[in-house]
């Protein structure tokens, strides 16, 4: 999902500035150096004026010589005096050129490093984050937190820094200099600024709101694109096409009209200094005319002191929205930053699970995902190596989060689970999950061949192993019939084969694996009748010596069960074999009968625990 508009406010400015200065902290002598040259270039930029009105100046006596001989006055051109001076000001913007050009390439290279340094943080903060933060925070949203936050202040922050760092020191420098020069020139130019500030601060703030409106609506539509685009059948299976174009239209309008209010009054910022500056000119070339008779040199200096304060007190006007977003932006980062990390794994704890046997037991587990909200209380369940543990029941009835806790996904909030008699606490979660093969109802595929996509259960596994994984799960038949076959390359979430095929692939990625525990939660739910028989005459064969944990709503797949747990609102209300369960004619009878024989446990119990 796309934020909702891009111009955020800091909650806390100072705050966040500070973090942000302090990130910073190897690579101040770097900032100190582009500090340092835009200073040297800021004195050229306002010290020229200042040659430049002296070498005007100084021309007519250069041009104007007295003759020793009669001591009448002779135009002679002193060129030497004129190549010095005039390449003494060459040579002074060349070096401010350059100077600039080094500040520029720093702090660029300064940036690149910062952008580099906190994604890699938020990287290394997202592997340490509980699952339960991505459950609770949309995936689009921490995106946007380690892209377009990042992108955000590694575009602006150069220009920022740049822009205060210089236009500071030349309007600081540049009034010094004008009033070395002529003080009274100095207060006519002066005169002219704080008109100038006004308007642009007016006329940016009015011109952001549109923009904020605009920015808004942009990511409206973005949203509502992408929701059109991705759900396009269900958009044509209910005909909703003219009711899509009707909302695109309307948001369109919006942000049109927002764009061209933003426009149009951002378009009065340059005339309106123009027309200020034309002014500021007309009153410096009077005033100069009037004083001295009017000197040459002060009014081309007082000319291009206007043109060089100018720009910076345009930039300053400007910036507020800038800083603003920018903070805004580091705010964000700050907050995932922030975020509390899951528990590290003890001191000691193991790390190898080559001797896992599979016992595995649930003594008193309590647990729940929000607080003053009980799901599983005082769970107790037995399992014996090399059994195979069917988890049925309605749905929300706590069946995944048994798996969630198994995998440590979630830590138990009271009691403790075992495997092999040691608490799983004691376990390091790679090595736990190194123990265990997973197939999930939702199949998760990346960008790449077939043959990657599989190896991603174990990066050691030859083509050999890939491919005997395949058959077991009877893939190797339709990726045979691929173009390239393993090397067929999926598009992403593997878009390009069916949702059947897909499922096949994850399950021969598990099998890849070679776990010393199995867990299939609804891992045939998107096949057919027929391949899912296959799938769980050679899933029989993989569990074979290995515990295996199915979560099924197809109850026709877990009839050889070990053990089937029946659970209900978090809670384990029945155990046993499949007959011994049907023979007890309790909830897993009900349940059996209504999908086997149409019988509606509603019905035949009203006032039965079936979970909504």
């Amino acid at each position: 999902m796309a934020r909702r508009g891009n111009f955020q406010k800091p909650k806390n400015m100072k705050g966040t500035f500070i973090r942000l200065f302090h990130d910073f902290k190897g690579q101040r002598g770097a900032l100190i150096a582009v500090f340092f040259f835009c200073l040297v270039s800021a004195i050229i930029s306002v010290s020229t004026p200042i040659l430049l009105a002296r070498v005007l100046q100084d021309l007519p006596t250069v041009f104007n010589v007295t003759d020793p001989a009669d001591g009448t006055l002779i135009t002679k051109v002193d060129w030497g005096y004129v190549y010095r001076s005039f390449g003494l000001l060459l040579a002074l913007y060349l070096v401010s050129g350059i100077f600039t050009w080094a500040s520029t390439w720093i702090v660029e290279k300064v940036i690149a490093v910062w952008v580099y340094q906190q994604r890699a943080k938020i990287k290394t903060k997202l592997d340490r984050l509980p699952l339960s933060y991505f459950d609770a925070n949309q995936a689009g949203d921490i995106l946007s937190r380690c892209t377009n936050d990042i992108d955000n202040i590694g575009r602006n922050f150069a220009s920022v820094y740049r822009s205060l760092c210089s236009g500071v020191i030349i309007l600081v420098g540049g009034v010094i200099a004008m009033f070395i020069q002529n003080w009274a020139l100095s207060l006519i130019v002066l005169s002219v600024f704080p008109l100038t500030l006004a308007i642009v601060i007016l006329i940016a703030k009015r011109s952001r709101k549109q923009f904020r409106i605009y920015r808004k609506h942009y990511g409206v539509l973005e949203s509502h694109i992408e929701e059109d685009y991705s759900g396009q059948k269900i958009l044509k299976l209910f005909g909703q096409e003219e009711r899509s174009l009707q909302t695109f239209d309307e948001v369109n309008e919006i942000m049109t009209e927002a764009d061209r209010k933003s426009q149009w009054i951002s378009g009065f910022i340059y005339p309106t200094m123009r027309f200020i500056y034309n002014l500021g000119f007309v009153l410096v070339s009077l005033v100069a005319g009037l004083i001295d008779g009017g000197n040459f040199g002060d009014l081309v200096a007082f000319i291009m002191f206007l043109n060089i304060l100018g720009s910076p007190v345009q930039q300053l006007g400007q910036m507020s929205a800038t800083i603003q977003s920018m903070l805004a932006a580091g705010e964000r980062t700050y907050e995932l930053l922030d975020v509390q990390e899951q528990e590290p794994d003890k001191e000691g704890s193991i790390d190898t699970p080559e001797h896992v046997q599979g016992k595995v037991d649930f003594e008193s587990v309590c647990f729940s995902y929000t607080e003053n909200k009980p799901l599983i209380e005082n769970m107790n369940i037995h399992v014996r190596p090399g059994d195979m543990v069917a988890i049925v029941g309605p749905t929300g009835a706590g069946k995944t989060t048994i798996v969630n806790l198994l995998m440590r996904f979630y830590e138990v909030k009271e009691g403790r689970i075992l495997l092999d008699d040691v608490d799983i606490r004691d376990y390091q979660r790679s090595a736990l999950r190194r123990s265990v093969g997973m197939v999930l109802q939702d199949t998760w595929l990346f960008t790449g061949s077939i043959m990657e996509n599989i190896r991603y259960g174990n990066p050691d596994a030859t083509d050999e192993d890939v491919i005997a994984a395949a058959k077991t799960a009877h893939a190797d038949h339709f990726i045979s019939t691929l173009p390239g076959g393993y090397d067929f390359e999926l598009n992403e979430d593997g878009t390009n084969i069916s949702q059947g095929q897909r499922q096949l692939i994850t399950i021969a990625r598990a099998i890849v694996s070679k776990p010393k525990i199995m867990i299939l939660d609804e891992a045939t739910s998107s096949v057919d009748t027929r391949t899912e028989k296959a799938i769980q005459d050679a899933m029989e064969e993989v569990m074979k010596g290995r515990t295996s944990f199915v979560i099924a709503h197809r109850l026709s797949t877990i009839k050889n069960a070990k053990i089937i747990l029946v659970m209900n609102k978090g809670k384990l209300i029945e155990s046993g074999t499949h007959d011994e369960l049907l023979a007890q004619n309790g909830f897993y009878a009900e349940l059996y009968n209504s999908q086997f024989l149409g019988i509606n446990p509603m019905e035949k119990k009203p006032d039965a625990e079936v979970a909504s």
